[in-house]
């Protein structure tokens, strides 16, 4: 009898709400790479808490931390394949729960009708659970919260801009810092052709944070999690020397690594003396520059851009096919002819709600850009031999 006691004694059990645990994996997934060399890298850990589970998953840089809600035994602790577990639960949509039982290293689960054994061959004391930077956010007080809506509109006017080349690795994020004595916080990604910045009062808490690096997995993710519907009107930021730490709402954290490097001094790359001024209607802009464009062998291809009173005539030319132009209405005074990669300037003006300021100086000075719509917007456009 007391054989059978013992057995049951180490049994520890999980029953959590099924479509937020989901969402939990659905997330560890977004940063769980793929056929890593390090087992213990491919998998979720989840471990009781009050009230429910925490899911974890990482890939050392950045840690995914969601909230499930459920009856758990104090000692419930586990570890699964992240992305097989994921595609399993694929196919199986609708179901109240998920029921987790673990005994002598054999991990059961329930989810409908679909009864699964997993192992555990790896023991869960090998989960990275406790990185360094993590823990320097515990002890930050450098902490302030902006609406979700807000951080994203940011995040999505900056980010087209960080660069894809490794090897200016200081280029590849969103440099995040505090101008001092503006007490303006500022959002800026550049790759050395084009370069956003959104500069806007500073809230509350944000005056005094470490300047830092925020790369561009870490943006992609926390822009997946605010575009959803039903996302949590607030979230938390924290941020120290080596991390900055996401909490959207108050089940869902995103803690990673910032980049170590510095961030050049963009200021100097930004004409504050372009007294040339001329209004843009971005939608008729795009469309003209996306027609003479057309002939051109790639992407990387310049268009001509001839401001003239009322028009601005673009122009692109290829050397086997030949020449296109079309003429858009703008309002300019000035005349000024100006060469731009034509995608770089698709790419910003996509990202103008309003009217589109350029201010000009000469055809080898940088072009600054701005939203009519919003003040705190700032683009600059470096110029192309035409």
């Amino acid at each position: 009898m007391s054989n059978i006691d013992n057995v049951t004694a180490t049994v520890s059990t999980a029953s959590l709400d099924y479509s937020v645990f989901r969402k939990a994996i659905e997330n560890a997934c977004k940063i769980v790479e793929r056929r890593n060399i390090t087992p213990v890298l491919d998998t979720v850990l989840i471990k009781a808490t009050t009230n429910g589970v925490y899911v974890l998953g990482t890939d050392l840089d950045i840690c995914t931390t969601t909230f499930v809600p459920g009856n758990v035994s104090k000692d419930f602790t586990a570890l699964v394949d992240a992305h097989k577990l994921k595609a399993t639960m694929d196919k199986v949509k609708d179901a109240p729960a998920i029921n987790f039982a673990m005994s002598q290293k054999k991990l059961t689960a329930n989810i409908g009708k679909l009864n699964l054994t997993l192992n555990q061959d790896i023991p869960v004391e090998d989960f990275p659970e406790s990185h360094a930077f993590r823990g320097r956010l515990n002890e930050s007080n450098h902490t302030f919260t902006l609406p979700s809506a807000t951080l994203l509109k940011i995040l999505n006017k900056v980010q087209f801009a960080i660069s894809t080349e490794e090897t200016r690795y200081y280029l590849n994020g969103v440099y995040m810092h505090v101008i001092e004595n503006s007490h303006h916080i500022t959002f800026v990604a550049t790759d050395g052709h084009r370069l956003a910045r959104y500069e806007m009062p500073a809230p509350e808490g944000a005056n005094g944070i470490p300047a830092v690096i925020i790369p561009r997995k870490t943006i992609v993710e926390l822009m997946r999690l605010l575009k959803r519907k039903g996302c949590p009107e607030e979230t938390m930021i924290t941020v120290c020397k080596t991390g900055v730490r996401f909490t959207v709402g108050e089940d869902e954290t995103v803690d990673s690594k910032v980049i170590d490097g510095q961030f050049p001094d963009y200021t100097r790359v930004i004409p504050m003396n372009n007294d040339h001024h001329a209004t843009i209607y971005p939608a008729s802009f795009i469309d003209g520059v996306k027609q003479a464009s057309a002939v051109l062998p790639s992407k990387g291809g310049s268009v001509s851009v001839n401001f003239l009173r009322g028009i601005a005539s673009l122009t692109c030319r290829d050397v086997d096919f030949g020449e296109a132009s079309v003429d858009v209405s703008i309002e300019n005074e000035r005349s000024l002819e100006i060469g731009f990669n034509a995608q770089y300037l698709i790419d910003i003006l996509s990202h103008v709600d309003g009217e589109a300021k350029f201010m000009l100086m000469g055809a080898g000075d940088p072009v600054v850009i701005r939203n009519s719509d919003d003040d705190y917007l700032t683009f600059v456009q470096m110029p192309t031999r035409i």
